[in-house]
């Protein structure tokens, strides 16, 4: 049960720290409680009354996904896991404006918002659209072994005898639904392999297939929203290929910044392929050389930050663990102290840049990390048994 109970929240939490979407357990009345208290904004919200919300608890359906939505367009996902009830969110299927805020207020008998306190409130709550959330939540039961849920729709129009069931709430095209599941499917186990080509391929059938399920045109803020349902799917295919916690937060963390700061589709794409390029190599370094969690982190943390004023010290406290003991345990591992691979890296890098381009030595020698050009001159002497400008002229073609 333990296990379990780890395993609902490693995946609630990497939902949460991509999306950052809530999700509670309700296994206290308290939780419920709360819950209601944090979330209703008016009495018409009769949903999110404590008496309510707990009988939707009971009488959900145990064996399908249930989807709520209320007349403030406030929506929860509900499933069962091993019997106790999880919801996701709460959280809005679109950005609301102004315009809309206001409307809805009209709507309402009792008004006990303005359009702008409505729209303040709306404001605590992420944006996830319903194909979005369609994949969480199949990224979510696929990896708590619970696949082939039903599903079942129900709005809240105000009151409980207002409630409405719709099959339609989430309008999703079905020419091609089957297929692009299979390919997600696919997609993933091409990750979990290592096999970059394929990797590509499937993604690339993902992007074409995504575009053509949408009802409308495919926008820049659609990719995005794509993207990082692309991401969550890579961090748990690269998870359940062996690939350690802190090496998958890094490389999704600046695969999320790139694509943040990208100006166009064209980058947005180079970051995602970068990210599935990483994920790839380090499962392969899985795959070939049975290492420690933790010998990979390091190996991962060198390669990447070699060309900066790293020490053994820092990546120590990045991996909270002690110099000594990962000096230690990554020696008894590879051979080497991890100061000893970084100086391999960077003359290694160093050999790459001397026969690949006509850069000055100096400049090279700053460029894999060694500002000092007569102590790389030193290190190179040590590893080749020549000098840098020697070994250009050697290998240059």
């Amino acid at each position: 049960m333990e296990k379990e109970l780890n395993l609902l929240s490693n995946t609630m939490n990497l939902i949460h720290d991509i999306f950052k979407l809530e999700y509670n357990c309700f296994e206290t009345e308290e939780a419920v409680l709360k819950f209601c208290e944090e979330n209703r904004a008016i009495e018409e919200q009769s949903w999110l009354s404590v008496d309510a919300l707990k009988l939707i608890l009971d009488k959900s359906h145990a064996d399908y996904i249930n989807h709520f939505e209320d007349l403030l367009h406030i929506r929860i996902v509900l499933f069962y896991y091993n019997d106790k009830p999880v919801a996701l969110g709460p959280y809005l299927g679109e950005e609301m404006t102004i315009g809309q805020c206001i409307q809805t207020c009209n709507q309402i008998d009792k008004k006990r918002l303005d359009a702008k306190d409505l729209l303040i409130y709306y404001g605590k709550y992420p944006v996830i659209p319903e194909n979005v959330m369609d994949r969480i939540i199949r990224g979510i039961t696929r990896s708590l072994g619970i696949e082939n849920l039903c599903e079942h729709y129900t709005r809240y129009k105000g009151h409980k005898n207002d409630e409405v069931s719709d099959s339609k709430l989430a309008k999703v095209s079905d020419a091609n639904i089957e297929a692009h599941y299979i390919t997600e499917r696919e997609y993933m186990e091409a990750i979990k392999r290592g096999n970059t080509r394929e990797t590509l391929h499937y993604r690339k059938l993902l992007s074409e297939n995504a575009a053509g399920l949408w009802t409308r045109n495919f926008t820049i803020q659609d990719m995005k929203f794509g993207l990082a349902v692309n991401r969550a799917m890579s961090r748990i295919a690269a998870y359940e290929a062996g690939v350690p916690a802190p090496i998958i937060h890094k490389i999704t963390t600046k695969e999320s910044a790139a694509i943040a700061a990208a100006q166009n589709a064209k980058q947005m794409d180079e970051a995602c392929e970068n990210m599935l390029k990483e994920f790839c190599e380090i499962i392969r370094i899985i795959k070939n050389k049975k290492y420690s969690a933790m010998t990979q982190s390091i190996i991962y943390s060198i390669n990447q930050n070699y060309m900066n004023d790293i020490t053994v010290k820092e990546i120590a406290e990045e991996l909270n663990i002690t110099e000594s003991y990962m000096i230690s345990r990554f020696k008894e591992e590879t051979g080497n102290t991890p100061a000893m691979y970084l100086r391999q890296v960077r003359i290694k890098e160093a050999a790459h840049l001397l026969i690949s381009t006509n850069d000055e030595i100096q400049k090279i020698s700053g460029t894999v990390g060694i500002p000092d050009a007569n102590y790389f001159v030193k290190l190179f002497k040590a590893e080749f048994q020549m000098t840098p400008g020697a070994y250009r002229k050697l290998h240059k073609i």
